[in-house]
């Protein structure tokens, strides 16, 4: 249920229970080779702020997996180099302190455990579902057309 005024991620805070924290132990930095999910307002800021080369349309199988969907859920996530998540560097993510740090990110951390986990509670779960959130269509639409222009952009750079 959507309350009036809730932004995304006030949302999956409440679904989750989780709230943004900070840490930099060894554990959460495990965590990178994994880019974290983004919501939809989550990477048009990203691509705003000159990252479009860093990210791809991806497929989303999890939630199959952990039994809260029956379906992949195409959306656009940051990419990974080598073992890492693009934006991982010498044991930080270069977006956090410019305030782009994606929701499941920002909402991670390593108490998360098999034993305090709820599949319907999840991060990763409840950031997907905005991807297909029908309120989120004026944004997928940007997302689309300023990934098409900068492919495009790619593409002449290339012939010269």
């Amino acid at each position: 249920m959507k309350r009036a005024g809730e932004s995304q991620l006030q949302r999956i805070i409440r679904k989750t229970g989780r709230k943004p924290i900070q840490c930099k132990c060894k554990q959460c930095q495990q965590q990178c080779h994994t880019p974290c999910l983004a919501t939809p307002q989550d990477i048009l800021k990203l691509i705003k702020a000159g990252y479009a080369d860093r990210l791809a349309w991806t497929d989303w199988y999890a939630g199959m997996l952990i039994g809260v969907t029956d379906h992949i859920i195409g959306m656009v996530q940051a990419t990974t180099v080598g073992d890492w998540c693009t934006f991982f560097h010498d044991g930080l993510c270069e977006l956090h302190d410019k305030g782009l740090k994606p929701t499941e990110g920002r909402l991670s951390h390593h108490s998360m455990k098999i034993d305090n986990w709820t599949p319907k509670k999840s991060i990763s779960w409840n950031v997907a579902k905005e991807w297909e959130d029908a309120d989120n269509t004026p944004v997928l639409e940007e997302i689309i057309k300023e990934l098409k222009k900068t492919k495009h952009h790619d593409e002449k750079e290339n012939r010269h």
